[in-house]
């Protein structure tokens, strides 16, 4: 679809008399839909507007657009128009950042096939230079125009769009990209392509504040560092951020926690108190562990993301327009919960949009979980100011051990073995589940093939000849030798 976007003209779109309030057939909004959309075959034309939390422009704002729309349907029938909130506050008007995430978002919402192409010229000057950035940092998402009035334009009848081209050249315009997209991993995270990889799409989801995000990795991977990291490369950044940790709250006080609660509604509620949904209107909330909360408690989640209002407990009053940002974590499969019936597909879709999936650390292969081990012991020789030694076997186990914390355990686990100041650390050194079987990462051949025969082995309560039965195996003295050979064999 073709589509035209452009910003509605508060004061140029109308005209002012004594008898009322009337759209000007000269302004903006009016000449694209008289002298552009037929003549350059646009499919629909969406008029962007702000939004007004204060409430002190909304009603003139309305009225305006109803006189727009009025006239439209009436001299153009057939013209497919669509006004839209940007999500951008009067009050922000002034803010490129805020204003450069909204359209970001706003952008995103689009298909990808579609053919956009942007009228600047209305709007404060923050807008235009957000078009023009985000034309450079989205390349061939969007054509940018300015509106040629004919006035201006020797020979012409009637007004035309001139296309913006900002790139002087490949070199400019490679440096402007690179400095507009780059950012910092924090130093103590450990950085392989796959972390990059993860990191450089929070960042890119981050400049659109309107978009909720959703982190999905087990325990230990890192998803609160990933939101702490979202919220320092937001345009929401120096506004209110609160986080929660939903896990094991009961509704009630989750409810509360969130929503607020009033005098009275609860024993122990002496006084009225704010939500963080209230406390961090403007600016972001993370819910950590969100895959843990009730069904009650999701519809009322769902409740305050799709309508912007909430209700506290024991109160009657809705409070509209809380507009938050939410950032929301859990080590559970919430497709697979989903799908069991334990958690709304709704809501799911609500917080999934979009989702970062940081990957554990068994994922990665065996060279790539000795760089870990690596990067972190020379994290924290250089904390302590000393060399770790270790014997072959201890460096082996831990290397070989599948660490199903994830990055938390090794960088607890390594860390405390700073302070022991031995000469070396041995394997009697080292936690005992570090040489349990079930917690090797151990992937080479000889490895598998005797823990597949083990469990066989114990199958058939170490019945020697039904194993190699059941093993497809002949000669059943070697296979005993076999299993005397791995420390696997039961005594006769």
């Amino acid at each position: 679809m073709k589509i035209l976007i452009s910003w509605i003209g508060f004061n140029e779109d109308f005209i002012t008399d004594g008898s009322g309030l009337y759209e000007n057939v000269q302004g903006f909004t009016i000449s694209l839909q008289r002298e552009i959309i037929d003549q350059l075959k646009f499919d629909k034309h969406v008029i962007l507007c702000t939004s007004d939390q204060a409430g002190e422009i909304s009603l003139n704002l309305n009225r305006k657009k109803r006189i727009l729309e009025r006239h439209i349907k009436e001299k153009h029938p057939n013209h497919q128009v669509e006004f839209r909130e940007t999500g951008i506050d009067k009050s922000d008007l002034q803010d490129f950042k805020v204003i450069e995430s909204a359209l970001r978002a706003m952008l995103q919402t689009f298909d990808a096939d579609d053919d956009l192409h942007i009228v600047a010229g209305t709007g404060p000057t923050a807008v235009g230079m957000a078009w023009c950035t985000l034309n450079l940092s989205m390349r061939n998402r969007f054509s940018l125009h300015v509106l040629q009035r004919p006035e201006y334009v020797p020979g012409a009848n009637q007004s035309s769009l001139k296309m913006i081209e900002p790139f002087v050249s490949s070199l400019l315009d490679d440096t402007l990209r690179e400095s507009h997209l780059r950012f910092n991993i924090p130093d103590d995270i450990y950085k392989d392509s796959i972390v990059e990889n993860e990191y450089e799409r929070a960042f890119t989801y981050a400049q659109s504040a309107e978009m909720p995000i959703l982190i999905l990795g087990e325990t230990g991977c890192g998803k609160d560092r990933m939101a702490e990291f979202i919220l320092k490369n937001s345009p929401l950044s120096a506004k209110t951020y609160k986080a929660i940790n939903c896990a094991s709250l009961p509704d009630g006080i989750l409810y509360s926690e969130l929503f607020g609660h009033k005098k009275g509604s609860f024993t122990g509620a002496i006084e009225d108190r704010k939500g963080l949904f209230e406390e961090c209107n403007g600016g972001t909330l993370f819910l950590d562990e969100i895959g843990d909360i009730t069904l009650y408690m999701q519809q009322s989640l769902l409740r305050t993301i799709e309508n912007r209002e909430i209700k506290m407990l024991g109160s009657n009053e809705i409070k509209k327009n809380i507009k938050v940002r939410i950032i929301a974590a859990t080590n559970v499969d919430l497709y697979q919960k989903c799908k069991d019936g334990k958690f709304r597909w709704d809501l799911y879709y609500r917080l999934s949009n979009p989702e970062l999936v940081l990957q554990p650390y068994r994922n990665r292969t065996e060279k790539e979980r000795q760089d870990v081990i690596k990067y972190y012991l020379s994290l924290f020789e250089k904390k302590y100011g000393r060399k770790l030694n270790m014997t072959p076997r201890a460096l082996s186990i831990i290397e070989r051990y599948s660490f199903p914390g994830n990055f938390r355990e090794i960088y607890n686990t390594l860390n405390s073995l700073f302070p022991l100041r031995l000469d070396t650390i041995d394997i009697k050194d080292l936690p005992t589940r570090f040489y349990m079987e079930e917690n090797l990462n151990d992937e080479r051949y000889e490895t598998a093939l005797r823990k597949h025969c083990s469990t066989v082995y114990k199958r058939y309560n170490f019945d020697i000849n039904a194993t190699t039965k059941a093993l497809d195996y002949q000669n059943v003295t070697q296979v005993k030798k076999k299993f005397k050979n791995w420390g696997i064999l039961n005594k006769e």
